[in-house]
């Protein structure tokens, strides 16, 4: 665990700056071409408080889905940011008492121009029963596929690796966008909540403080625990 944490400090110090430049003038970066973010209607259409409540036939989730608390990440799969929290936020359901953990898309289109494809990717492996090893696949292979044109052959191929059996419905499922839907309404609440960032984290509804020790942010979450 240590050394995780050693990791992710190294990298959210040589990442930081990007992270700030996101936070405060996305709007300032050229929108990245994509076919996939160009699908996304980039509105905002009411402001929010707070995430929407959890629902295990919609959300991405790891634990007990009757837990009483509720931990959520927004996320973007080409962030590296997220990519370095991954290992820490996955051991939320461990750490936290009666907690499960819900991951929704906020993919960066302004900066990351496969950002959905990789959602999409990620959606279309969950159909097939390999959701979570497909997020941390794109999550460890960022730098093979973020500056790709169409990364659509890179995705299929780690589909193969981590088992998924129908390749072709795989790709298919991409290219047709079939589950935009649930990555735009991700997108809407993101917008609606006005997110500065990724990953961006609340337990209960409440905003949490980035941190890349598991232990200071259960500190922090804690005071909104239910118990």
């Amino acid at each position: 665990m240590k050394k995780t944490i050693t990791i992710v400090i190294v990298i959210l110090l040589a990442l930081g700056f990007g992270y700030f430049l996101f936070k405060i003038s996305p709007e300032q970066i050229a929108p990245a071409s994509s076919s996939y973010n160009g699908a996304l209607t980039a509105t905002q259409k009411k402001d929010l408080s707070a995430p929407a409540a959890f629902d295990p036939n919609k959300d991405r989730f790891i634990g007990n889905p009757a837990a009483k608390n509720v931990f959520i990440e927004y996320a973007d799969l080409q962030c590296p940011i997220c990519a370095a929290y991954g290992p820490i936020l996955k051991d939320v359901p461990n750490k936290f008492t009666d907690t499960v953990l819900v991951l929704r898309y906020f993919p960066l289109i302004q900066v990351h121009q496969n950002a959905v494809e990789a959602a999409l990717a990620a959606e279309a492996a969950g159909a097939q029963g390999k959701y979570w090893e497909m997020a941390e696949k794109l999550y460890g292979t960022q730098s093979e596929w973020q500056a790709q044109n169409d990364p659509l052959g890179n995705f299929a191929k780690y589909a193969t690796e981590i088992g998924v059996s129908n390749i072709e419905q795989f790709k298919t499922d991409i290219t047709g966008k079939k589950y935009l839907e649930k990555i735009q309404n991700d997108f809407d609440e993101s917008n609606n909540l006005k997110l500065s960032g990724t990953p961006s984290l609340f337990m209960n509804g409440h905003a949490l403080t980035l941190n890349p020790d598991i232990n200071n942010l259960k500190a922090e979450a804690e005071q909104y625990l239910v118990k």
